[in-house]
């Protein structure tokens, strides 16, 4: 018969006040990440457990006996060794690697609970902090938004789905995702310390620990990366909850201006007199400039991750009180490039049009703030974009030949999370406002400080990124139907909400 294992008489001298296993998993000696143990009394990393090992001599020298494997989460006693199996250790085992059983994950929508840390505090899993690790507030700012979208944080709180990826980018950003979503956490914040070591190496030091970046750039090389390591191929659609859960469809018609010429175009192209363009019968302002010139129309249907917004130029001179005014542009002066007969006029006298096709389950929707002046200065534009949080309704600027049969598109959206950038635009930092649908609260998250936002005021923020969720169980205008929305707040207006221009060549970092 099995001999049960001994009982350690040292449970007494772990000190969980000191334990804190966000950190890169390191011994603190030799510096090797394989094999490492953490004393729970001193909560320092050491390698090994075997005679002459650093855990071996650190039990002797400081009389630390309880050690656990960062790795395989189970407890020694050294110098002893034994291992120690023991019912109140099973906190230190959750703290370490969360886990979430299907029913657990089904509540996380439909029911608040509080957790407690050692500490007394109060906290609310899913509304933790993260440490701003030498300007990592950009980094947060997308993580908090990403570990809130159902269908990603679903996939990521169940290691199951990933286990037989190798990439260190996936599992570091599940576990953070589990760790973030943890009621067992010791204390009311997470450090992100594993995942930007990951990102930096996977990135070449694009994102490197303690260089400042880019929000949308973050954005978009951590979801194609994420769907590339969870076996998805790079331009091709699907195989990953990623594209599965972003990547929606838009079509792109460049005209290129062609002067006459005796040469009979190809098969290939299309050679139309200036007019209209779309097909529709609508006509398109403009159109008739350049007298005799003709127009080669090339068409494309460029899949994409984020949709890109131009807002209008600030003004350049101050009000009668000397006063510099930040305007407010209404979301349908941004959505018109989107109607299918718009032009945008390029630099080398071409136009394009856009026209979205298919609509994901959440659209990411990208503000175009920043842009290089010509003395190539970083700028910002800090107009504010107008438009509800709930019931936006897209369905004016979808193709309805996209739509199931003769039914309206799914174009209705609310706004489940925003990125927000505060201040100048070399000096400024991000900060993230997501939504609970349990408690149908919304929180502003900046690095550590968690607190309740009003909704009301996400409308006068300066929001760079946000992300909508499309309403699956209701379906838009009819095609040619005005857009209605409706704040679901009183009076006043809530919501920064756009949507966006994908580039034609489809080289943005948003289309793949």
């Amino acid at each position: 018969e099995a001999q049960p294992p001994p009982r350690c008489p040292y449970l007494d001298t772990v000190n969980r006040a000191v334990l804190d296993f966000d950190f890169e998993k390191a011994c603190c000696v030799t510096g090797h990440t394989f094999n490492v143990y953490a004393c729970l009394v001193c909560g320092k990393y050491f390698q090994g457990r075997g005679r002459g090992t650093p855990a071996y001599l650190h039990s002797l020298q400081e009389d630390h006996h309880v050690f656990a494997n960062l790795h395989t989460g189970r407890f020694y006693c050294l110098p002893d060794l034994y291992e120690v199996v023991d019912a109140s250790l099973a906190d230190i085992r959750d703290l370490l690697d969360p886990r979430f059983p299907p029913e657990a994950v089904a509540k996380l929508d439909s029911e608040i609970s509080f957790a407690r840390g050692i500490d007394g505090g109060d906290y609310l899993p899913g509304a933790v902090g993260l440490n701003n690790i030498r300007g990592s507030d950009y980094v947060n700012a997308v993580v908090q938004c990403l570990v809130r979208i159902p269908p990603i944080r679903d996939f990521f709180l169940r290691p199951e789905n990933y286990v037989d990826r190798s990439s260190p980018l996936v599992q570091q950003f599940g576990l953070l995702a589990r760790k973030v979503w943890s009621p067992h956490n010791f204390k009311g914040h997470v450090s992100p310390h594993e995942l930007l070591q990951a990102v930096s190496r996977a990135s070449g030091k694009r994102f490197a620990v303690g260089a400042r970046g880019d929000a949308l750039e973050f954005l978009a090389w951590l979801l194609n990366q994420l769907h590339e390591d969870l076996g998805g191929r790079r331009g091709k659609a699907g195989g990953s909850v990623v594209h599965d859960v972003f990547q929606g469809l838009v079509r792109v018609r460049h005209h290129a201006r062609v002067r006459k010429r005796k040469a009979a175009p190809s098969k290939a192209e299309e050679v139309a007199p200036t007019g209209p363009a779309d097909g529709d019968g609508d006509d398109d302002e403009g159109a008739g400039e350049g007298g005799d010139d003709q127009w080669r129309v090339e068409e494309k249907r460029v899949p994409f991750l984020y949709l890109t917004i131009d807002v209008p130029p600030m003004p350049l001179f101050r009000d009668a009180l000397d006063q510099n005014v930040i305007p407010q542009v209404p979301l349908a002066q941004c959505m018109a490039k989107f109607d299918g007969r718009t032009f945008q006029d390029l630099v080398n006298g071409d136009r394009r049009q856009f026209r979205v096709v298919r609509l994901p389950k959440y659209l990411v929707v990208h503000i175009k703030r920043f842009s290089k002046n010509t003395q190539q200065l970083l700028e910002k534009n800090h107009t504010i974009v107008n438009c509800p949080i709930k019931n936006l309704d897209l369905s004016p600027y979808v193709d309805p030949a996209g739509a199931e049969g003769d039914a309206a598109p799914r174009a209705r959206f609310d706004l489940v999370s925003s990125v927000q950038h505060e201040g100048k635009a070399d000096a400024g930092c991000y900060k993230a406002c997501v939504h609970f649908p349990a408690n149908d609260t919304w929180y502003e998250m900046q690095d550590l400080h968690v607190q309740q936002i009003h909704p009301q005021l996400i409308s006068v923020s300066e929001a760079y990124l946000q992300i909508y969720r499309r309403r699956d169980d209701e379906r838009g205008a009819r095609h040619g139907a005005p857009a209605v929305a409706s704040t679901g707040t009183p009076a006043g207006g809530c919501g920064v909400q756009a949507c966006a221009a994908a580039s034609a060549a489809g080289n943005q970092a948003g289309l793949r």
